[in-house]
């Protein structure tokens, strides 16, 4: 796998159309940076602020898209097509041209990005496989590390701080991300690079960005003064939860050192829940709209948009456009587009058992047992135009504290001995805040603590872009005990897990290698 790839893109043209940090006027009109070298461009604070500013812009067009005058609002679905259908228990309404969500849970990726081609759709899932505009992102952060380490008299300490953890949050998020994606990848950190890099090893990469993080996290701020960017821009939070992910990620494929890996995450996890000053908790269940609405001190990390503001997400990027009829969609809509399967969903959530999050997120019409009228209300604040298809006005979280709360408890959990009983304080603490009965052994049949710590995550994180990523690193994506859709073993070690890389990736180094498995 160590071939190399075509030149990567080292220009970052920051083309700021909308505010990067959401509900944020000061960014909506930026001048874009064209020249981006020497000292011709880093004169004040401000310089920073905006290049930053385009920076988390590119993330969210990439991830999100954009709805707007002359912009496809429809040529992006990310988040639910990586994390929450793959090989998940759901089903597309094929007559609503939603034959994708099917595809996607059958791990049909050769169609979905191939000749699956209904011309609304058609381009949208190629697009996750062509990494080029994650490199760019990843270029931009260098530039950006770069210009903040050289600058001498523009920044002061705490605003270099802030700057130099961002930059390098937002580039190791990046490179987990297509970790999590691609499998073995290109690194580098060099600003301007011109040299095409090999692809590496997963792991050791990861371990790189975990090394990485490990300079800039404890120089981050807990929180931001200004509401706007409390979790719309990287703070110490967000850098010990992604290296939590990281740290449970590398210990699903380097298992050997597992038990390293646990003891970091149990290690980060006590940092960020018990030293952060108290600027993150979660939130009474009766609010949660509040925290998807964003800036509450449960969000880690999170994509912004207001409706108000004119930051409006690609009509096709979020998960709440699947799980939604009339009213809440337009007129007519009377069936969700993804149907999930109701022996799931009352694996989720048993009758004999509480858990408020089962009446508070979910609702299916009394007597009716299609899963297509079965609606996902959890993200629902709503500002809608007349006439439009326009979805909920919520915020996408990258990360929640009860994710850093249930990594914790999982490593706990795989650690056992002393460690257990903090396992099951850790998960109690988010079964609490629900509503739900707390954890009793043997509570479920055939499911141990681990288990039912995984199933809390399933709950917890429902359509939030966690399921098939705890699926693959956790090794139930073998096993039909768990998922509904398994990848075997065999195809599994030959890269199934994985997505396809576009062939573009091809046109200045013929040599480098795809993932095998989809060629």
């Amino acid at each position: 796998m160590n071939k190399l790839i075509g030149t990567i893109t080292m220009t970052c043209l920051v083309l700021v159309m909308v505010c990067g940090f959401g509900g944020c006027k000061r960014f909506l009109n930026v001048n874009p940076p064209l020249a981006l070298s020497g000292n011709n461009f880093w004169k004040t604070t401000d310089d920073f602020d905006q290049y930053m500013a385009g920076l988390y812009a590119k993330f969210r067009r990439k991830t999100m898209g954009q709805s707007g005058p002359g912009l496809d609002c429809c040529d992006v679905q990310f988040f639910p097509a990586v994390g929450d259908f793959r090989c998940a228990p759901v089903a597309g309404v094929d007559a609503t041209g939603r034959h994708y969500i099917t595809l996607a849970a059958n791990n049909d990726l050769k169609t979905l990005t191939g000749s699956y081609n209904n011309n609304y759709w058609v381009g949208t899932f190629a697009k996750i496989t062509e990494w080029g505009p994650f490199f760019d992102i990843i270029a931009g952060c260098n530039i950006m590390v770069d210009a903040v380490n050289k600058d001498k008299d523009v920044l002061r300490k705490d605003k270099k701080d802030q700057f130099l953890g961002e930059a390098v949050f937002l580039r190791n998020l990046i490179y987990f991300m297509m970790a999590r994606l691609y499998g073995d990848i290109p690194y580098y950190t060099n600003a301007f690079n011109r040299n095409p890099e090999p692809r590496q090893a997963m792991v050791p990469v990861l371990q790189k960005c975990l090394a990485d993080l490990g300079t800039v996290v404890n120089n981050m701020p807990w929180t931001y003064v200004d509401p706007v960017d409390k979790g719309a821009r990287a703070m110490r939070g967000s850098a010990l939860d992604l290296m939590m992910n990281i740290n449970m990620w590398c210990a699903g494929f380097d298992k050997e050192n597992k038990e390293k890996y646990w003891q970091q995450t149990d290690s980060l996890g006590e940092v960020l829940l018990t030293q952060n000053n108290g600027a993150y908790q979660l939130m009474p269940i009766t609010q949660m709209h509040e925290v998807f609405k964003g800036g509450t001190p449960e969000s880690l990390f999170e994509i912004r948009q207001n409706l108000n503001t004119g930051e409006r997400f690609g009509l096709f990027a979020s998960f709440a456009d699947n799980v939604l009829t009339a009213p809440y969609k337009p007129n007519g809509t009377t069936r969700t587009y993804a149907g999930y399967n109701p022996a799931f969903m009352q694996q989720l959530f048993p009758t004999n058992k509480n858990d408020l999050r089962w009446t508070l997120f979910f609702y299916q019409p009394q007597g009716n047992t299609d899963p297509h009228r079965l609606q996902c209300i959890k993200f629902l604040n709503i500002y809608a135009v007349p006439g439009e298809d326009v979805n909920p006005d919520d915020c996408q979280m990258i990360f929640r504290l009860p994710d850093a709360i249930l990594l914790q408890a999982e490593a706990c959990a795989s650690l056992g001995g002393a460690k257990t009983q903090k396992a099951i304080t850790l998960l109690d603490m988010v079964r609490k805040r629900s509503g739900a009965d707390l954890y009793v052994e043997g509570e479920t049949p055939g499911l141990d603590l681990s288990d039912a710590i995984y199933y809390e995550r399933c709950k917890e994180l429902f359509g939030e872009g966690y399921y098939y990523f705890d699926l693959v690193r956790t090794g139930r994506i073998l096993d039909p005990k768990f998922c509904y859709h398994p990848i075997s073993e065999n195809d599994f070690a030959l890269g199934a897990w994985t997505w396809p890389i576009s062939s573009s990736a091809l046109t200045q180094n013929p040599g480098m290698q795809l993932n095998n498995y989809w060629q």
